[in-house]
């Protein structure tokens, strides 16, 4: 699994396998579903990422930040 953000677009792709492309399906809004030619799921893009999710996501960063800022201490 590979996970990557695109800044400008605002767009979260989360990629469960590297098999090609041969259907995309917007399946509710800002969320499409990309298949490959056995109808198993590729990956899935999520749009407007930190727009629409920015209530949910910020709490966790700022875990994830403060346990790094805590380990780098504990390591140094």
């Amino acid at each position: 699994m590979n996970m990557q953000y695109d800044k400008e677009a605002d767009a979260l792709y989360i990629k469960f396998s590297n098999n090609n492309i041969v259907e995309s399906e917007e399946k509710e809004n800002n969320i499409v579903l990309d298949y490959d030619s056995e109808k198993n799921i590729v990956g899935i893009e999520i749009l407007y990422f930190v727009k629409n999710h920015k209530q949910s996501i910020y709490p966790a960063f700022k875990e994830v930040e403060k346990a790094i800022w805590e380990s780098n201490f504990a390591a140094g």
